[in-house]
């Protein structure tokens, strides 16, 4: 598509920059007391958060008062996507219920004080007596008092570092990637696309995306559907048509994974539009094959001895080895085809004569090498520091960067709103090098790690991926919008810190919702899971990995067949994808999404299928407007009993 020309120009602009940290405030804000106050639905799950598209559908169509230019507008929006994984389960939910569960906790039932307490490391946790764990989690101060920062700031502070290391080291791989991805192997990058049509300013006829007709037909019906169920929670009796946004499941087999009937989902199917067909088929397709696998296993009760995965992982336990398998063969594949860009980078990083062009990038290529070698170092030495043994944090952060990339690459390529990696780094390390051996600091420091899962979807990877693209066209200013990024990024984590433990001083925090509650039941399951592995010790897990070997060869023949063969429709990532968890959800809002897309391809080509972008960009605007006025209805009428009209 086009990108208009004042992208170019004057983008990062000192009121885009305000904006900017105003909008991702405020996202913050609001997804945090829609989750763990008023129990209404989950805001900033997906890679496009649904409380930043409100955000900016609201800047859209305040703009002809604004007048912000088109560049300014994905300023704000880059700020934005990377702010917005800071709150409750992106970040700082799971890590607070995590660290400030140990002494609440623990009792002699659960022996915590015999195998994990003792080998907390005291600069991670936040040390304080059995009156300061009960006031936290019980009766709250009511904040006259303020937050007691002299028991937080030092564990938090050493958090941050991590944290924002990890942001810095994922902005320098996705730095190198760009120019691989987007210019010669022309990822198409579906969520930039939405981005990019709506922040223009006018068409040919001088009219921007909101202002077509088109889009507000699409706006309508996923709107009008949201607001009469918004009115059904005022009457006695139920409304005809109401309450369709709910989750039901459906069994094909049974003891198989189950698919989520959600055919309301309509930010999954609007987007779902701007998605390669093949990639929309496979994705389905393997989701059935995953299913079918799931009931042959079940049905002979196969299951991996030792090693066991965890809440975050996905089941039956082969297949998330599998999928694991397939995501590295995903992710090296990509490196190797790669290979003579990424020599280029390589000689630049070490000073010597390089022929890459770094010119449109958010860092040079010299910098974002040496930077992400030494960032990887600092995340090396602290997580050895936290406990780990060299080997276990290398292997820690192998995975990690696994899921990363490849989360990145599959958001890049198939513009799906939701990923989640279908083994956790934690389950990795425990399976390679098994518990026989390990210390308890090890376990404690790789339990401890499970307050970054981030739902397994890639972290910064993602959001970074769209902001180099982002970048790629904003001229001479791209390298200022890194540190507009980073810094607000650092100040989302600030505030979601303060205004998190604000909500759990004054509330109680076991009194805060979340969901999973991070100050209740998942910081539980997660002690008991790494704990039966301790006190269950096992070897390492050598039929686990023969699984994410047959998950990677599996991918190598896909791929293979999918270059050679070209009539050959089956895409490796849809195989790759097939096992996530989340793709229950998404398995029957992209199979319409391809059966819309497919008929309009068949019946009036690719003419047809442009003219129609307008349309699913409304069903997406709709859906989310309708969704933000339940959120807000919730907050006002119904705080603390909500309506979850939207998850995954």
């Amino acid at each position: 598509m086009a990108v208009p020309r004042e992208i170019a120009v004057h983008s990062v602009t000192v009121r885009a920059t305000l904006m900017g940290l105003a909008v991702l405030l405020i996202v913050n804000a609001w997804a945090t007391y829609a989750e763990m106050v008023v129990r209404s639905s989950r805001l900033t799950l997906s890679h496009f958060p649904l409380a930043l598209f409100a955000m900016f559908l609201t800047l859209l169509l305040a703009n002809r008062f604004v007048r912000l230019t088109s560049g300014e507008l994905l300023v704000i929006l880059s700020m934005g996507l990377v702010g917005a994984i800071i709150p409750v389960e992106g970040v700082v939910g799971f890590l607070l219920g995590t660290i400030s569960s140990f002494q609440y906790f623990a009792s002699p039932e659960n022996q915590w004080d015999d195998f994990l307490l003792p080998f907390l490391p005291r600069w991670l946790v936040p040390q304080g007596s059995a009156e300061n764990w009960t006031q936290f989690f019980e009766s709250g101060a009511v904040l006259d008092r303020g937050i007691p920062w002299s028991l937080w700031a030092p564990p938090l502070a050493w958090w941050s570092a991590f944290i924002l290391v990890t942001l810095w080291v994922t902005t320098c791989l996705m730095v190198v990637l760009r120019r691989q991805w987007q210019d010669h192997e022309r990822l198409v990058y579906p969520l930039a696309a939405v981005a990019l049509d709506l922040a223009q300013t006018g068409d040919g006829h001088g009219r921007s995306m909101v202002h077509r007709p088109l889009f507000w037909w699409g706006f309508g019906l996923p709107f009008a559907l949201r607001l009469w169920d918004a009115i059904s929670w005022f009457t006695h009796v139920p409304l005809p048509l109401s309450g369709m946004y709910g989750y039901n499941t459906f069994f094909i087999f049974k003891e198989a994974i189950p698919l989520v009937v959600n055919p309301f989902q309509f930010f999954s199917i609007g987007f779902g539009y701007f998605a390669n067909t093949d990639i929309l088929f496979s994705i389905w397709f393997f989701f059935l094959v995953h299913v079918v696998q799931s009931a042959v296993f079940a049905r002979f009760g196969f299951s991996l001895p030792g090693a066991k995965g965890d809440q975050f992982s996905a089941r039956p336990a082969p297949t998330s080895f599998q999928g694991f398998g397939a995501l590295c063969f995903l992710v090296f594949w990509g490196f190797w085809v790669a290979r003579d860009h990424l020599r280029e980078v390589w000689r630049a990083t070490v000073g010597g004569p390089s022929r890459a062009d770094d010119s449109r990038e958010l860092l040079s290529y010299k910098v974002a090498g040496r930077g992400g070698l030494i960032g990887l170092l600092f995340l090396l030495l602290w997580l050895h520091a936290s406990g780990m043994t060299f080997v276990e944090s290398g292997l820690f952060l192998f995975a990690s960067v696994v899921i990363y990339v490849g989360m990145a690459r599959i958001v890049a390529e198939t513009g799906v709103l939701y990923t989640w990696g279908t083994l956790s780094p934690q389950t990795f390390v425990f399976t390679v090098v098994g518990t026989q051996t390990m210390s308890g600091s090890s376990a404690t420091s790789i339990l401890l790690s499970y307050g970054l899962i981030n739902y397994l979807r890639g972290l910064f990877g993602p959001a970074l991926a769209h902001v180099v693209r982002f970048a790629s066209q904003m001229g001479l200013e791209r390298r200022r919008l890194m540190w507009v990024v980073l810094a607000g990024a650092a100040a989302a984590l600030v505030f979601a810190f303060w205004f998190t433990l604000a909500l759990c001083y004054y509330n109680g925090a076991y009194n805060t919702y979340g969901f999973p509650r991070f100050f209740g039941g998942n910081p539980k399951g997660i002690f008991t899971d790494t704990l039966a592995k301790i006190r269950n010790p096992f070897a390492t897990g050598w039929r686990q990995l023969a699984f994410a070997g047959v998950g990677a060869g599996v991918m190598a023949v896909l791929t293979v067949l999918r270059t050679r063969l070209t009539w050959w429709r089956l895409h490796p990532i849809g195989f790759a994808m097939g096992s996530m968890i989340n793709t229950q959800h998404l398995a029957l809002p992209l199979f319409i999404a391809w059966c819309i897309k497919s008929v309009l391809l068949a019946t009036g080509g690719a003419r047809r299928y442009r003219r129609s972008r307008p349309l699913f960009i409304g069903l997406i605007a709709g859906y989310v407007a309708g969704v933000a006025l339940c959120s807000g209805i919730d907050a006002i009428w119904f705080s603390g009993a909500g309506h979850r009209v939207h998850d995954w």
